[in-house]
């Protein structure tokens, strides 16, 4: 049996009494989970594809579900109820997937077979894991986007297992009485953490419902108290932090991770007072490089570049480095035992993103970041977000600092547009109805050329997010068509 598989089967035996998921008041034991995942991989038994889609339905059955797989020795891939139809047909003809588990009625028509994961037998059909390679993929992740032809992340087991040795090295063990947030939607890789590093400790899952509001959820579960460990996108701050009473605090967090996107230092100040005694630690890595490679413990005086928190040093298993050795600044480039392979069945792709320099196989970020003399690393920006303006090199980063300046409850995101002459225009949004954009105007006049000053700022309550959670860029720029 491969090591990774092995230490979350004994977790599981060895904590059948604990908690293992917690939903909507429900509680659910590791006994319970793993017998329902029993009843899902006898199911199994007969597929004989590797890839296994798994329909989102943020219920225990879908957490189960990727038990099953794991102990068959297969495949997850999930499939999306919000993702357009045809690209979801897509990621199904690409990964070659037979079958899709679910708990709930499917309404579209993906013409493969479906799996009730809710269906029970009379007999116990509880065997030991199958026998699968550490190389075998744990997971496939495809992008998000909802046009073009989506490019799939092929995760391994032997990436999961060195992901689980950095964490538990960097942060500690968890302990069989935390309870975890698991916030995120399967097809971002944060949550692979949210649930699989509790698993591998007989700690608790915490899980989202539908019935309400991401945030609010959120904010009454730290509130109560009923959170240890979480895992977060930065903006999940901007709503949160608004509903905040000062005369509140949490009490349980011990341990605060970021991840995602840039994390500002505004919405720190905004947020340690309400979580005093809670450890937070900036994070960061592409779903590439499984999950999250770096850590910086935030702490005062913040390391910050523009505003932007440092993404700090690399954990065990993961390496950081520019392209051109003699220099401290440039694309981040990453390589080591957390590192996929390739992107699934795209040559060009991933002849694109992983190069090979001596005798090292490097995965390009596209991240253009600097390294201080300490050796901690701060990510700037896209390096698709570098952009000029009349000839001047623009950054979209540094504008977004001065106007966050001024803003108190909020941020803003700058982003390129071209007009119908296809000219470049600088336009600032800003999630706050009630700020004078004079004010704004001035302060960047004050500190920044001309040129970096927006030619149009738009307001609007609260900035659309994507289904990872995160700000989406693409969303917003349909706003100015």
């Amino acid at each position: 049996m491969n090591p990774f598989i092995e230490n979350l089967y004994q977790s599981f035996l060895q904590h059948k009494t604990n908690t293992c998921f917690s939903i909507e008041d429900k509680n659910y034991t590791y006994g319970e989970v793993l017998h329902i995942s029993d009843q899902i991989r006898y199911q199994l038994q007969k597929v004989d594809s590797q890839n296994v889609g798994i329909y989102l339905t943020d219920d225990v059955h879908m957490y189960a579900s990727i038990l099953a797989v794991w102990f068959s020795g297969k495949t997850y891939v999930p499939i999306h109820p919000d993702f357009p139809m045809n690209k979801n047909i897509n990621v199904i003809q690409q990964a070659d997937i037979e079958v899709i588990l679910t708990s709930v009625e499917i309404i579209e028509n993906y013409q493969i077979k479906l799996i009730d994961t809710k269906k029970v037998f009379d007999k116990d059909p509880s065997t030991l894991p199958s026998e699968a390679s550490i190389n075998n993929n744990a997971y496939i992740l495809f992008t998000s986007g909802s046009t073009g032809n989506p490019k799939g992340v092929p995760i391994q087991f032997s990436n999961l297992y060195y992901f689980s040795e950095a964490f538990h090295s960097t942060f500690g063990k968890l302990k069989s009485d935390d309870h975890i947030l698991q916030m995120f939607e399967l097809t971002f890789d944060l949550s692979v953490m949210s649930y699989m590093i509790p698993w591998l400790n007989g700690a608790a899952v915490v899980g989202l419902h539908k019935k309400e509001t991401k945030f609010l959820q959120i904010l009454d579960l730290l509130e109560a108290n009923k959170i240890t460990i979480a895992l977060m996108v930065p903006s999940i701050l901007n709503l949160i932090i608004p509903y905040l009473d000062p005369e509140i605090k949490n009490k349980s967090l011990r341990l605060n991770l970021f991840c995602g996107e840039a994390l500002l230092t505004k919405q720190i100040e905004g947020w340690k007072d309400f979580i005093p005694n809670a450890n937070i630690y900036n994070v960061y890595g592409p779903t590439e490089n499984t999950i999250f490679c770096t850590y910086y413990k935030v702490e005062s005086p913040i390391k910050e570049k523009n505003g932007i928190i440092s993404i700090g040093k690399s954990m065990i298993n993961s390496m950081m480095s520019f392209s051109n050795d003699d220099t401290n600044e440039g694309e981040l480039l990453l390589s080591g035992k957390l590192l996929a392979n390739s992107y699934w069945k795209n040559e060009e792709k991933t002849n694109e993103a992983f190069i090979q320099k001596d005798d090292t196989i490097f995965y390009r970020t596209g991240d253009w970041c600097l390294r201080d003399t300490e050796g901690d690393y701060f990510y700037l920006n896209r390096i698709d977000f570098q952009a000029k303006i009349n000839g001047f090199r623009v950054e979209l980063a540094e504008i977004e600092y001065f106007a966050n300046e001024k803003l108190n409850n909020s941020i803003s995101i700058a982003l390129i547009h071209k007009d119908n002459n296809n000219n470049d225009l600088l336009v600032l949004f800003i999630n706050d109805m009630n700020i004078d954009e004079n004010l704004i105007v001035s302060h960047l006049k004050d500190n920044l050329p001309e040129y970096c000053i927006p030619s149009k700022i738009i307001k609007l309550e609260k900035f659309p997010v994507n289904t990872s959670g995160k700000i989406d860029r693409n969303e917003l720029k349909k706003t100015l068509s």
